[in-house]
């Protein structure tokens, strides 16, 4: 796979919000499959960095732990190369209340890397 451009990048975002809010977890998983076959990282920051099958149960675990509990909107999405950093609201239905969080991924040729500041 080739670095994705800007519009494929902005489409990933799409796609994973929309999976997420309707708790499609096949077409969560499948897109994450689809664009980092070689090789995926998540750093939540400031406390842990997970790659290879760690990262893949850490995607799996993040949704198992809030799917069912919170809905994304990416509020602001920014774009530079193969860059981007997304601003999100979070709902959280039980509380209803809302949160706030940065994600920024890097998309190299079959790889993904998610740094999450939650």
């Amino acid at each position: 796979m080739r670095i994705p451009d800007t519009a494929t990048i902005r489409r990933f975002i799409v796609r994973q919000a929309a999976a997420w809010n309707s708790g499609n977890h096949d077409d969560f998983i499948a897109l994450y499959r689809e664009f980092a076959p070689r090789a995926l990282t998540i750093e939540y920051v400031g406390k842990a960095t997970m790659t290879g099958e760690a990262a893949w149960a850490g995607l799996q675990s993040m949704w198992d732990g809030y799917a069912r509990l919170v809905k994304i909107q990416p509020v602001e999405v920014i774009v530079n190369g193969a860059s981007v950093a997304c601003y999100y609201r979070n709902l959280w239905a039980e509380k209803a209340e809302f949160s706030t969080g940065i994600e920024i991924y890097e998309f190299g040729e079959g790889s993904v890397t998610l740094r999450v500041f939650h």
